[in-house]
């Protein structure tokens, strides 16, 4: 069985002349990451002081990433929530992490555990996730983050592939002028992160204890990866935002190179959700690396319906 994986582009040729800002760098300056809704179950109620212990000293910035609610659980909780919270510690709080709202993935959870002192924290960031937030806030087109499925010769074949072919990418993919971007040339020598094509790979040890909500975000991301005993690949851009999964065999230069002309290609369409893909959940400084001179400039008021488009295969099965 061969699935296809579907972009999201704008049906209006006005809105595709507008921008010719790449993707990559639209998204950097212009889609801040949306939180992710976070269900905490325990078997008794919490006072305040209780669960301000468990925030700790980072509520406010916990603040702009998770949207925190508290459950007793009870018959009041729904089918799922109960049956999860059973299975997992019930006696004990659980945290339930969803994708966030704004996606084709609300209402889908991406990740639970049973409530630790260090539990929300460790939702928030880890040494993989910051290394990706980094190279991103230094102007890398995207990160590839390469799911390692254990098997060691699979595994470098898959970053070997991955990186050849970005090697390739590299060379061929081509920017837009200040001309074609219709902005003036001295923008682009004040913006803080220079405009340029650049890739990187990142790998992943599935069975990393300090990243098992990346592990977990990613797997559940599709319904069926948990399917796959093979490397999995998945390219991030912007501000943390994640494209879509390639499978074994369905890493190759042809669905590499297509991820990577979409993601440094004219950016289409202005309205985040009507592109492909999913936020990160990435504790990071975006504004302030970005600073206050862009390179792209909001286009309101297009009302462009998006169309679809089918691009090479991501898997096999």
């Amino acid at each position: 069985m061969v699935i296809s994986v579907t972009l999201v582009f704008c049906a209006s040729a006005a809105v595709l002349c507008a921008c010719q800002v790449p993707v990559f760098r639209y998204a950097l300056e212009r889609w801040s990451p949306e939180p992710y809704p976070v269900v905490i179950i325990s078997p008794a109620s919490l006072n305040d002081a209780e669960k301000q212990a468990l925030v700790g000293n980072d509520s406010s910035s916990l603040g702009t990433l998770l949207e925190i609610d508290w459950k007793k659980a009870d018959d009041s909780l729904s089918p799922e929530l109960l049956k999860l919270w059973k299975s997992s510690a019930a006696d004990r709080s659980v945290v339930v992490a969803y994708y966030p709202e704004k996606s084709d993935l609300r209402g889908t959870i991406a990740y639970s555990a049973p409530l630790q002192a260090d539990t929300l924290s460790t939702l928030v960031t880890s040494p993989v996730r910051t290394e990706i937030a980094s190279r991103l806030s230094k102007g890398e087109s995207a990160v590839w983050v390469l799911l390692e499925s254990g098997d060691k010769v699979k595994d470098q074949n898959a970053f070997q592939a991955i990186e050849s072919q970005l090697a390739l990418d590299e060379e061929w993919l081509k920017l837009p002028s200040a001309e074609e971007m219709e902005i003036k040339p001295e923008i682009l020598e004040k913006v803080k992160i220079k405009l340029r094509v650049d890739f990187s790979v990142l790998s992943l040890n599935r069975n990393d204890p300090q990243e098992k909500f990346l592990v977990e975000c990613l797997l559940n991301s599709e319904p069926d990866l948990r399917d796959f005993n093979e490397p999995i690949a998945f390219p991030v851009f912007g501000r943390g935002l994640v494209l879509y999964a390639l499978v074994g065999k369905g890493i190759n230069g042809d669905t590499i190179r297509a991820a990577s002309k979409f993601i440094c290609g004219p950016c289409s369409c202005q309205v985040k959700e009507q592109n492909p893909g999913f936020d990160l959940l990435l504790h990071h400084p975006w504004d302030q690396n970005v600073g206050d001179v862009f390179i792209s400039q909001p286009i309101p008021g297009t009302g462009a319906q998006p169309k679809l488009l089918k691009i090479p295969p991501g898997r096999k099965k």
